[in-house]
């Protein structure tokens, strides 16, 4: 959609009361410097992904709610992972260990210009939980990072007070991740969140959501944080990677969302887009469905060793990840204690009996044909590593099946799986507590512990990390915990994903965060 067009719709928006919740600003023709006209006022986006609603507390939709400029939270992260202020000033925490006083910014409002109150905060976290409780059909994503007994306001003082249920040593670090973004309850009463979105109190507000086409903002006229630089933002779904690097050089876009290796390099000779490579906190992992054939530990560890990890990132995926050598978080660096080794994976099932009886150049195990079901999507090139891994173990006699399902939660839950993939973010609160919770065996609901994983040496270590406050003593059981699941092979790392943004010369100020939260912020700006 073009500058004009994208104007037409928002003065028509504006004139049937759709944006008013933005100050009602309708954004202005964009004219490029080039041509003599005004300043640039529109940034244009290519993304592979979108959200298929607008309500942050549906699923990962909060994710691009906050993406694309709308949501903030009231703490966020820093490139060193450390947590900073956002909305709020600052916070503590009490001897108990449970109870959180969080001290608010008093210059916040919301998009509408309500002003951001402790009570409308509190009315905020209410209904995301409110809304995702497990217990009345909810999907229960926050719930997993913390709960609570009680939340409470003080608006005289700007305070909000939030009781977990139990000791929460990273709920700072909760308070960044999307799901908690601060939205205007009341405000957002009226409206349809899923297609409009909420009101927020970030840099821009959604005037349209059309997930498979593009999604349509405007300037927030309130804005708490100084300048807004541009009238509009339009974000264009552009899912191959070639079409998004086209659209970066032929001028429709100014920003480009993970442009794949072979295209930053054109890009890079072409000498005039700024490329912000991060090798971030995202891994791709596998799960193992432990009631599946990949029960058998020896069938497990030779499917870990017949896997060359380096081959796949550097080669199969275009340097588009980085192997960790098979450790869960990246960052930690341990030793694998089943390297890639075809010969000695071919060793290990030889000598256990599971062989080719058959001789149709396919093991067995336990008398039946083994075939691993590989569950993948095209999302950030699972498809193209399930393809590599299940060409690495038919080298070792291994038959697999790769499915590409539209449904993958369904067969996560029913565990309809032998290797199923995931990707996520290791560290979304500031440390892995919750990312290593997948394995906890104590969880029976596979609908978290993905794999019905159990081990009593882990599930006390995991135990030990509830209410221990100290840093290094946090490290020191992360490392033993991945340690153990390395050694049972209770998953298969490929890497950690390399994300990039890439933008043209046309605007500054785009930088590619460890955190991958913050993608369309204030500080793009048009070029200088």
């Amino acid at each position: 959609m073009n500058g004009k067009k994208l104007i037409a719709l928002a003065l028509s928006l504006c004139l049937a009361g759709s944006i008013t919740a933005c100050g009602g600003s309708a954004g202005t023709e964009q004219k490029a410097a080039s041509d003599g006209g005004s300043a640039k006022t529109q940034l244009n986006v290519a993304t592979e992904l979108t959200s298929a609603t607008l309500d942050p507390a549906d699923d990962w939709n909060s994710w691009f709610v906050m993406r694309w400029g709308a949501l903030e939270t009231l703490t966020r992260f820093e490139d060193d992972g450390t947590v900073s202020p956002w909305l709020a000033e600052d916070w503590s925490v009490a001897d108990d260990q449970l109870t959180w006083t969080i001290k608010l910014k008093e210059n916040v409002t919301f998009s509408n210009g309500e002003s951001m109150t402790a009570t409308k905060v509190q009315e905020s976290l209410e209904r995301l939980f409110e809304v995702t409780d497990p217990n009345k059909g909810g999907n229960g994503n926050p719930w997993n990072y913390f709960t609570y007994d009680s939340i409470s306001a003080d608006d005289e003082a700007w305070t909000v007070t939030i009781v977990t249920s139990e000791p929460t040593v990273d709920l700072p670090g909760c308070l960044a991740y999307p799901w908690y973004g601060i939205i205007d309850v009341a405000g957002s009463a009226d409206r349809d969140i899923a297609a409009d979105g909420p009101i927020c109190t970030g840099p821009y507000c959604f005037v349209s959501n059309d997930p498979e086409h593009d999604i349509q903002l405007v300037k927030n006229d309130n804005y708490w944080d100084g300048e807004v630089p541009f009238e509009t933002v339009n974000v264009m779904k552009l899912g191959e990677a070639s079409a998004r690097a086209m659209a970066l050089q032929d001028g429709s876009a100014d920003m480009g969302i993970n442009i794949a290796a072979s295209d930053r390099a054109v890009l890079e000779n072409a000498g005039t887009y700024q490329i912000d490579v991060t090798g971030g906190n995202r891994v791709c992992n596998w799960f193992i469905n432990f009631d599946g054939v990949l029960g058998n530990d020896t069938l497990r560890k030779a499917v870990m060793t017949a896997i060359d990890g380096q081959t796949v990132c550097d080669v199969s995926t275009g340097g588009s990840y980085t192997y960790t050598n098979n450790t869960p978080v990246p960052g930690y660096d341990l030793d694998n204690p089943y390297s890639y080794d075809p010969e000695a994976a071919k060793t290990m099932l030889d000598e256990a009996g599971i062989v080719d009886g058959d001789g149709d150049g396919y093991r067995e195990l336990d008398g039946k044909n083994i075939d691993i079901n590989i569950v993948a999507t095209t999302s950030r090139q699972q498809d193209v590593i399930a393809q590599a891994y299940g060409v690495q173990l038919e080298a070792i006699g291994i038959k697999s099946t790769i499915s590409m399902p539209e449904n993958v939660v369904d067969l996560r839950v029913s565990q309809g799986f032998d290797l199923m993939f995931n990707n996520e973010v290791t560290t979304p609160t500031g440390d892995p507590e919750n990312f290593l919770k997948h394995w906890y065996g104590k969880i029976t609901d596979t609908s978290f512990n993905y794999g019905n994983y159990h081990n009593e040496e882990y599930d006390a270590l995991y135990e030990q990390l509830i209410g221990e406050f100290d840093t290094e003593k946090r490290t020191e059981i992360f490392t033993q915990m991945q340690e153990i699941l390395m050694e049972d092979v209770a998953t298969i790392c490929s890497g950690a994903y390399n994300f990039n943004l890439c933008s043209a010369a046309s605007v500054e100020g785009v930088h590619s965060y460890v955190c991958d939260y913050y993608w369309v912020t204030k500080d793009i700006t048009p070029a200088s």
